[in-house]
Order: structure tokens, then C-alpha cells, then sequence
């Protein structure tokens, strides 16, 4: 138990340090990259996965539907 509480105050303190560095811009005016692509490729991998999941669940649900007619 000892070691899990050195550990998780090494771990708060480590991110602490590199927080440090990250809040040197500006904010978002100053940003090298564009928030806007960045979140419409999140969004569009978002839709691309749920899209592919529920394909794959449509044909794997199919044969088991005709079987029961």
C-alpha cells in the first residue's frame, strides 16, 4: 500500500512538471495547430467507427433472422 501512494505521488508530480511547459502559448491564437480540423477528424473517425460497428452487427445479426422464420 505504501508503494501505491509513493507511486501515485511521484506519477501527480511528473504531470505537474510537464503541465508547466503546455501553458506557455497564448491559448488558441497562438496554437501551431487548428483545433477545428483536429476535432472534425475526431468526429469523422467517431461516425467512421460507429458506422463500420453497426454494418458488422447488421450482417451478423442477419443469417440468425432468416433461421428463425
Amino acid at each position: 500500500m505504501k508503494n501505491y501512494s509513493i507511486l501515485t505521488a511521484t506519477l501527480a508530480l511528473a504531470l505537474a512538471v510537464m503541465a508547466v511547459p503546455a501553458h506557455a502559448q497564448g491559448g488558441c491564437d497562438d496554437s501551431p495547430e487548428n483545433p477545428t480540423l483536429i476535432l472534425a477528424g475526431l468526429a469523422s473517425g467517431a461516425y467512421a467507427v460507429s458506422s463500420l460497428r453497426n454494418r458488422l452487427r447488421g450482417r451478423a445479426a442477419a443469417p440468425n433472422a432468416s433461421a428463425k422464420n
